[in-house]
């Protein structure tokens, strides 16, 4: 069986490696971009037959969803997720808290890699 190929699209490194490592970890080959640029960089010339492309919705180059709606026009077969780093959840949560919100607990990439095995099994079936 062909290992999948996932690409994460996320600017922040505190994020991106740790999410990156974990997929590692569980059979995966992983490219990381940093920016939209570096994403589509990653398409150029079918050098990588990317499977999935995790997406962060921001980002300084702009929209993640400008981005989902390229590689879905430029690359159909490209399952795509969109998804907000911590980082960007935890500052909307201290708009919501006095106390500013606490992230002491380890992350669970659990979600994220069953997402990813269900986006992969819907593009085997079609």
């Amino acid at each position: 069986m062909q290992t999948a190929t996932v690409l994460i699209v996320e600017q922040d490194v505190l994020v991106r490696h740790p999410l990156a490592e974990y997929l590692r970890e569980c059979g995966y080959r992983v490219m990381e971009a940093t920016n939209h640029d570096e994403a589509r960089e990653c398409f150029e010339g079918g050098k990588h037959f990317i499977e999935v492309a995790l997406i962060d919705v921001g980002g300084p180059t702009g929209s993640g969803f400008a981005l989902s709606a390229w590689i879905r026009s430029n690359h159909p077969t490209v399952k795509t997720m969109l998804g907000a780093t911590v980082g960007k959840v935890l500052a909307l949560a201290g708009d919501l808290c006095e106390e500013g919100p606490h992230a002491a607990k380890r992350l669970d990439y659990r979600p994220v890699l069953d997402h990813v095995r269900q986006l992969l099994a819907t593009r085997k079936r079609t």
